[in-house]
């Protein structure tokens, strides 16, 4: 659900969708703290500073996820095979597989996935129009959930990479879902 997106607005709407602790106050509800998430549908409310009841119009308390679907193909990157999906951009060559679209909100900016594959007892999660390490929580790839915490990061140029020792959770042919957390 989600707080009302037009007036009146009042606390209570604010504490039916997020929580808290009586008294309540606004400042108990910056985006990013312990009660409203950091995602894009909250990116009226503020982090710290001045903040209104009207900043809250669609407000959610649900961290989204945003679904891709991976077409999983292979192709040799340097001496090891790889399978999943990944863009010329990113692997060289003529890339593989495809990714049902290829942009995603991190947090309030787009990013292009430039590829998700496995290789060599890891999982790479790769993306341009530098996000920095943050904008998501976590990429969840079937039923396996991968913390961006916990990742090896390695960024600051044209294409940023994560990084996981995994087993082949993607497989080697058909389908595979996979959703980003805020």
């Amino acid at each position: 659900m989600a707080v009302t997106s037009s007036a009146p607005i009042s606390i209570t709407n604010l504490v039916t969708e997020f929580g808290g602790s009586a008294p309540h106050a606004l400042t108990e509800y910056y985006r990013g703290g312990s009660l409203v998430p950091n995602v894009t549908a909250n990116n009226s409310v503020p982090a710290s500073g001045a903040i209104s009841l009207t900043d809250f119009f669609g407000a959610t308390a649900t961290s989204g996820t945003d679904d891709r679907t991976i077409t999983i193909g292979n192709a040799n990157i340097g001496f090891f095979l790889a399978y999943g999906f990944g863009s010329a951009a990113s692997v060289g060559g003529s890339g593989f597989g495809a990714i049902s679209a290829n942009t995603i909100g991190f947090s309030g900016f787009n990013v292009t996935i430039e590829s998700v594959y496995f290789t060599t007892s890891k999982i790479f999660f790769r993306a341009s129009t530098n996000p920095g390490n943050s904008g998501w929580t976590s990429m969840t790839i079937g039923s396996t959930t991968l913390n961006r915490a916990d990742a090896t990061y390695n960024g600051g140029g044209s294409i940023n990479t994560w990084s996981w020792l995994s087993s082949n959770i993607i497989g080697e042919s058909g389908t595979q879902t996979v959703s980003w957390a805020e």
